[in-house]
């Protein structure tokens, strides 16, 4: 015959007490973790079309200068008090391809320098090769160079990321 070894049971005040300094050390690290300073998180409100953010460059040289490309809704500056411009506005149906920006980049030296590679497919059933958009005036204007090739701001891989500070142009897939 086996002896039943009895279970130890806290008394409801020890239980109690124990939750309770539990509570009590979850509330300080939680409190510790936190950050004096606040912040209101909410959308940023940048036009175009539907589709995502798929990069964002930031100027080396010059604080609070970033740009966002998107891979169907064109490309947007960050303003001082923190919202984005649209600089592609101009962009009109004849153009469509333009809002389809494959890359971009900013100059260290000349911060008001602007690069941006559009196109929106590399599909053989789109009839726009792709283009380079140079900007002197931090996106205010553009001239616009044709490219022989499709750059495909809305293809897989748009995501990748851009190359630190160096304007690569290159198709994703052989022309």
């Amino acid at each position: 015959m086996s002896a039943k070894i009895p279970t130890p049971r806290l008394r409801p005040t020890m239980r109690g007490a124990l939750l309770l300094c539990f509570v009590v050390a979850l509330s300080r690290s939680v409190c510790l973790a936190q950050s004096t300073q606040t912040y209101n998180w909410k959308n940023v409100k940048i036009g175009g079309g539907g589709g995502f953010v798929s990069g964002i460059v930031f100027n080396p040289s010059r604080k609070n200068l970033a740009y966002a490309r998107t891979d169907i809704g064109g490309a947007y500056r960050l303003n001082p008090n923190g919202t984005w411009s649209p600089l592609l506005d101009f962009v009109d149906d004849a153009r469509w391809n333009y809002w389809g920006v494959g890359a971009m980049a900013t100059d260290p030296v000349e911060p008001n320098r602007l690069y941006l590679a559009t196109g929106m497919y590399t599909n053989s059933w789109d009839p726009n090769n792709g283009q380079i958009l140079a900007s002197v005036d931090y996106g205010a204007t553009w001239t616009v160079s044709s490219l022989p090739f499709k750059v495909g701001g809305n293809m897989p891989g748009r995501g990748m990321g851009e190359v630190g500070g160096i304007v690569i142009v290159a198709t994703r897939r052989p022309c």
